[in-house]
C-alpha cells in the first residue's frame, strides 16, 4: 500500500513537471512570435518646411580667351621668349622667326619705291614742260595729253611701290609673334630651329585669359521648363540668371571661394541629348582655375512646404524609390515617392504625406512588409 502511493507520488510530481515545461515552451514561443512581430526601429517624423534645393551639373572650365596662336608667314624659329606656363602681358614678344628674307623683301620694296619717286619727277618735268610749249602753240597739244598721261602712270607706280613696302613692313613685323591678350602660355611643341608656317596643322602655343572663368555645362528640356515655370523674368534668360548664388565645386568636392551667375544659354538644344548648354562665369582673382579644369556647378532654389526625406531612408524596388510609412496601429507599409528632387543627402517631397506622419529612419530593406513598430524616434 505504502509502495502504491509512492507511486502515485511520483507520477503526479512527473506530471507537474510536464505541464510546468510545457506551460514555458509555450511561454518562451509566445515571447519569440512576440518579439518576432514587433520590431524596434528608429522613426522620423515628418513637418513641412521650406527647404534649399541643391542641383549640380557637370561642368569644364575653360578661360574667357584660349587662342591659338599661329605664325602669319613661314620660316624658322629664331628665338623663344617664353617658357610653358608663363603669365605674359598683352604686346608681349613671345617667339622670332628669321626676318632675313623678309627685310631683303622690304630692301628691295624700298629700291622699287626710290625709282617710282624718281620716274615721278622726271614725268612731273615732262608735264611742266609740254605743258608751257603746248600753251604757246609751240607743240600740239596731244604732246601735253601724252605727257600728263605719264605722270599719271608714275603717280600709280608710286602708290604700288608704297603699297609693296607697307606689306613687306607687315611681313617683317610678322616675324616677331606678341600676346595679343594677357593670359597664360600652354605648352610650346616647337622649338628653336623649327620651321613653322601659317598652314601648320599645330599652333605654336596657346594662350588663355583666366582672369575670368567659364563654366559650360548641359541641362535638360525637362529641367529648363520647370526653371521657366518657376523663376521670376519675362525671357527664359532672363529666369536663368535670376540664379544669383551659382555655386562652383571643384574636382576634389571644396566649394570655390567665388560666387558666379549664368550669362548665356546656348541657341538650340542638342537633338540626340535633349539638353541644351548654359555658361556660368565666374572672377578668378587669384587665377586658381585654368582651361581644362572640371567640377559641378550647382544652382540653388527654395521650396515652400516640402518634406525632407533622408537618402537612408529610402531604398530602390523596381525602379521605384520605397519608404516605409507607419500607419495608427504602428505598421510599416512601403509606398513609393512620388513627386521628389533630390538635393545633397535629402530627397525633397512635395506630396504624399500629411504633417506628423513617421517613416523608418534606416536599413528598410530588413523590415518585412506590415511588421508592427516599436518607434525610436530619430532627432
Amino acid at each position: 500500500m505504502k509502495r502504491l502511493i509512492q507511486k502515485k507520488q511520483t507520477a503526479l510530481m512527473l506530471f507537474l513537471a510536464a505541464a510546468i515545461f510545457i506551460q514555458s515552451c509555450n511561454n518562451s514561443k509566445n515571447e519569440i512570435e512576440q518579439e518576432h512581430d514587433t520590431i524596434k526601429a528608429e522613426v522620423i517624423t515628418l513637418q513641412p518646411t521650406d527647404a534649399v534645393i541643391n542641383k549640380a551639373f557637370p561642368t569644364s572650365l575653360q578661360g574667357k580667351d584660349n587662342i591659338q596662336l599661329r605664325p602669319q608667314i613661314s620660316g624658322y624659329i629664331d628665338k623663344i621668349y617664353v617658357d610653358e606656363g608663363a603669365y605674359v602681358k598683352a604686346g608681349q614678344a613671345l617667339f622670332s622667326i628669321n626676318a632675313s628674307v623678309y627685310r631683303e623683301q622690304k630692301n628691295t620694296a624700298l629700291a622699287s619705291l626710290a625709282m617710282a619717286k624718281s620716274q615721278l619727277e622726271s614725268s612731273k618735268l615732262e608735264l611742266d614742260k609740254y605743258k608751257v610749249l603746248s600753251e604757246n602753240n609751240v607743240v600740239a597739244d596731244f604732246q601735253y595729253q601724252k605727257a600728263k598721261t605719264e605722270y599719271e602712270n608714275a603717280k600709280a607706280a608710286l602708290k604700288q611701290q608704297e603699297t609693296l613696302v607697307a606689306s613687306a613692313d607687315v611681313n617683317l613685323g610678322f616675324t616677331v609673334v606678341k600676346a595679343p591678350v594677357s593670359g597664360y602660355i600652354g605648352r610650346i611643341p616647337n622649338r628653336q630651329g623649327a620651321l613653322v608656317g601659317p598652314n601648320d596643322a599645330q599652333a605654336l602655343t596657346t594662350l588663355s585669359q583666366v582672369s575670368e572663368i567659364y563654366a559650360y555645362f548641359s541641362v535638360s528640356e525637362n529641367e529648363i521648363l520647370k526653371i521657366n515655370a518657376s523663376r521670376p523674368g519675362s525671357t527664359l534668360l532672363e529666369k536663368l540668371k535670376s540664379f544669383q548664388d551659382v555655386t562652383l565645386l571643384l574636382s576634389d568636392g571644396s566649394t570655390y571661394n567665388h560666387l558666379g551667375k549664368i550669362d548665356m544659354m546656348d541657341g538650340q538644344f542638342d537633338a540626340t541629348t535633349g539638353s541644351v548648354i548654359l555658361r556660368a562665369s565666374f572672377p578668378n582673382p587669384e587665377k586658381l582655375l585654368r582651361t581644362g579644369n572640371t567640377g559641378r556647378v550647382v544652382l540653388k532654389s527654395t521650396e515652400q512646404n516640402v518634406y525632407k526625406i533622408p537618402l537612408l531612408a529610402t531604398y530602390e524596388l523596381q525602379d521605384k524609390l520605397m519608404v516605409g510609412l507607419l500607419d495608427s496601429s504602428n505598421q510599416m507599409q512601403r509606398i513609393a515617392l512620388k513627386d521628389y528632387i533630390k538635393s545633397d543627402d535629402f530627397y525633397i517631397v512635395k506630396s504624399g504625406f500629411n504633417p506628423g506622419d513617421q517613416v523608418i529612419a534606416n536599413e528598410l530593406a530588413s523590415i518585412p512588409e506590415n511588421a508592427t513598430i516599436s518607434p525610436k524616434v530619430n532627432p
